[in-house]
């Protein structure tokens, strides 16, 4: 049986931190090389060892931005026994593979817009069916940076989490088919924990020579939400405002939107889950985790809706789901986890207190 996900909590240096992640997700780690392995492979033509010394590309970059990267990083790949090249190589991922749109969904919500008056920020993750067991509950400890949780794939640092300054972030996969050398997105995951507002998280993805493309949905405690789209050349920041932010796979701000209209006509349910989203979060009133979970079931386009479930008809290496909901309240600093489709598993509550 598929395990879901194993948390581990991690201390220390950054290489000690590295070491007792790849000491305690071995096994995880081992099934995510295997799992883009083969999209490599079936979706990119790019051998394994190709992806490695494309990687390498990128250590300039990542140094730049967060050096401590590369020590946790060699840590992780010393503790479970790969190379530093297989762990650099899932670090890299997005770009090898040229942040390729499918799903998420998400959705953010400012104080006046919630029933208890905190902010909200929440999303779906749907990728491969193949990655439903590769994912890790990090609880990091890193002073004199925040602590904080995050939920990504075994052997990455950087993923959707919150910190303890009630800083929280999500990611919309999107793509204009553009990529370059730079900084990987999950670094950037990484880099926006590691600050104390939004101001600073949004100053981590425009100022960074970023190598593909993303939007990042960033929240706070002091009220703000914001999505961060970006290209590798082209950035804007689109605050929540006169109602909850909504976002999917596609592009929103009228600087870029028109370079991605490719890819809507690949992946429309983008368009339709958007349109779901949007209508039920308005048709809510105040938002709350409740109303959050209930949207995040919803089946509308089925089986591409915002709760996703896989295709029996595609390839096993395609075939995507959701493979977990994340629920975050930024003032109380918990995260409700949802391991699987958001209609059929419970959530489990994450706290920044460890």
């Amino acid at each position: 049986m598929k395990i879901p996900y194993v948390s581990i909590t991690l201390t220390g240096s950054p290489r000690e931190r590295g070491i007792q992640y790849g000491q305690a997700a071995c096994d995880k780690i081992k099934r995510s090389i295997e799992n883009y392995q083969c999209l490599f492979s079936n979706r990119a033509g790019i051998s394994w060892q190709t992806a490695r010394e494309i990687s390498h590309r990128f250590i300039p970059y990542i140094k730049e931005i967060y050096p401590d990267a590369l020590l946790e990083i060699e840590g992780i790949a010393a503790g479970s026994g790969f190379d530093f090249d297989d762990i650099l190589v899932l670090n890299c991922r997005s770009e090898i593979l040229f942040a390729v749109p499918d799903g998420c969904s998400a959705i953010a919500a400012v104080p006046e817009m919630t029933e208890n008056g905190h902010t909200l920020l929440a999303q779906t993750w749907d990728w491969t069916e193949n990655s439903f067991d590769t994912i890790v509950a990090l609880r990091i400890k890193q002073d004199p940076l925040p602590a904080m949780v995050i939920f990504t794939e075994a052997g990455i640092i950087g993923g959707k989490g919150i910190n303890s300054k009630g800083l929280g972030v999500t990611l919309n996969a999107t793509s204009t088919g553009k990529g370059r050398v730079g900084v990987p997105l999950h670094i950037l995951y990484r880099g926006i924990l590691n600050k104390k507002s939004f101001s600073e998280a949004v100053e981590v993805v425009t100022r960074a020579q970023r190598a593909g493309c993303g939007c990042f949905n960033v929240a706070s405690s002091d009220g703000l939400a914001g999505s961060i789209e970006f290209t590798p050349d082209k950035f804007d920041v689109l605050m929540c405002e006169d109602r909850p932010l909504c976002h999917t796979n596609h592009y929103l701000s009228p600087l870029i939107q028109a370079e991605d209209l490719k890819f809507i006509s690949t992946h429309a349910h983008t368009l339709v889950r958007l349109n779901v989203i949007r209508r039920r979060t308005r048709l809510a009133g105040k938002l709350d985790f409740p109303k959050i979970e209930a949207i995040f079931k919803d089946h509308a386009n089925y089986p591409n809706s915002v709760c996703k479930h896989a295709d029996p008809a595609i390839p096993d290496y395609d075939r995507t789901m959701t493979v977990y909901t994340v629920l975050m309240d930024l003032n109380d600093k918990i995260v409700d986890f949802y391991p699987g489709n958001t209609c059929e598993v419970s959530p489990v509550r994450f706290t920044l207190d460890f």
